[in-house]
């Protein structure tokens, strides 16, 4: 019988596709790169499939039933990328149907998926040659059931990712107004193991790239150092560091977040050394829940974001992204609302004073020595009443503890050299919003 035929009727190939169902929709799926470029033809036309993109066209070679083209691509992956299990997993499986065993992928007892573990690459036979025996199961580090189950898990995922990108023009609904020198934003969906690159043109957001990720081994949700969990909120990217001056763990290099800001510090949330970073070197991704705390990139992925991304570059990660129209209504009123609010506070600053000002701030911050340090500030910089309020950048975020908003932007006045940049975080109070804590941002 035919090797696509026996693949078939065995359940192997279905139980394969099975483990995507939820993201292939009939026809050949739109890989993620190339979906989110298709905008520009000449780079998506220069541009060679990156592993992730071949490994979509592995799944759905199956899925159409290709069988010996899959395992021709899979047996190139696999050697193109010696350290991408999950495309392992894959090849591992269409070489132990043609060997007569059973696959990772396929049904079985729980007992017997320990052994069925990615292979390292071994070349397709030629044609009438003995058929190879399969690797052992130990190979590439993958040693254990949880490691089976998170491959598998993995996969899911990335095909996921392959089908779920958004809507032309749709933003996260985090971002509600950013201001020109904001030259990109990234949003990570950690349901799905995603990270999204946009770019900001004109007013408007613009989806160019996205990524696969591993987050932390505990999920999302970080309360405390050694958690093992991922933070959530809106960050903001501080330093790159070489890959070079790091251990190889960290992989080819990482970018650092402010985590935790200022509404975790109000939460009492802690822990440090929160990173973007690379894979090491013997593994191409991790499993997608595998990490300290870090968001965990393919070094190709880390390098292209260190490439392109700027420091104060926000960062945004939920457990799972809600994506919204800008023109949506309420998530217009929400950006039209706070905007009224911040000009509130320069109104109150600019025609009244302290005395004004203070009443939309909180009282325990105000009585602090950081709001008495801003009090002081603010006084000295408003005392010639001609400060204006330039390059604002609004972001909302809510979560079980509250409703905040930072806002990121500039006060300009005449004896000021250079303006004053700020980060603000406000809390919503009733239905009011309170000031709660400001940052010097151009200042060390």
């Amino acid at each position: 019988m035919p090797f696509r035929k026996q693949f078939w009727r065995s359940g192997v190939g279905a139980a394969m596709v099975a483990a995507a169902a939820a993201a292939l929709a009939a026809g050949s799926p739109a890989t993620p790169r190339a979906a989110a470029q298709a905008n520009t033809a000449a780079a998506a036309k220069a541009r060679q499939p990156d592993a992730e993109e071949r490994l979509v066209q592995i799944i759905a070679l199956v899925q159409n039933q290709q069988l010996d083209q899959a395992l021709k691509a899979a047996a190139s992956l696999t050697a193109d990328v010696p350290h991408f299990q999950a495309a392992q997993l894959v090849y591992a499986d269409l070489l132990r149907f043609r060997s007569g065993q059973p696959g990772a992928l396929t049904p079985a007892a729980v007992a017997e998926r320990a052994a069925m573990l990615p292979v390292k690459h071994v070349p397709l036979p030629q044609a009438g040659a003995a058929p190879l025996p399969i690797p052992a199961a130990s190979v590439q580090g993958a040693q254990s059931l949880e490691q089976l189950q998170g491959l598998q898990d993995e996969i899911r995922r990335r095909m996921l990712g392959a089908r779920s990108l958004p809507a032309a023009g749709q933003v996260p609904a985090e971002f509600l107004s950013l201001s020109p020198s904001v030259r990109q934003v990234i949003a990570i969906d950690a349901s799905q193991s995603r990270l999204y690159l946009l770019r900001h043109d004109k007013g408007q957001l613009q989806l160019v790239d996205s990524f696969y990720v591993s987050v932390g081994k505990l999920g999302v949700g970080k309360l405390e150092e050694g958690d093992q969990r991922t933070p959530e909120g809106i960050y903001f990217i501080g330093r790159q560091i070489a890959g070079q001056r790091l251990p190889e763990f960290y992989g080819k290099g990482a970018l650092t977040l402010n985590y935790p800001n200022d509404w975790d510090k109000a939460m009492g949330r802690s822990g440090s050394g929160i990173w973007l970073h690379g894979a090491p070197p013997d593994q191409f991704a991790r499993l997608p829940q595998a990490s300290d705390g870090c968001v965990v990139l393919a070094n190709p992925d880390l390098i292209a974001l260190m490439r392109t991304v700027d420091k104060l570059t926000p960062v945004l990660i939920r457990d799972q992204l809600q994506w919204v129209a800008p023109s949506d209504a309420s998530h217009r009123q929400n950006t039209e609302a706070f905007h009224a609010v911040l000009q509130q506070w320069h109104q109150a600053w600019m025609q009244d004073g302290p005395q004004a000002a203070l009443q939309l701030a909180s009282p325990q911050w105000t009585a602090s020595p950081e709001g008495q340090a801003w009090q002081n500030r603010m006084a000295a910089l408003f005392k010639g009443r001609n400060v204006e309020l330039q390059d604002i950048s609004t972001y909302g975020w809510k979560d079980d503890k509250g409703e905040i908003r930072v806002a990121n932007l500039k006060l300009k006045s005449r004896e000021q050299a250079q303006p004053l940049s700020l980060r603000q975080y406000w809390r919503k109070v009733g239905k009011d919003w309170r000031l709660f804590s400001e940052d010097l941002q151009n200042q060390s």
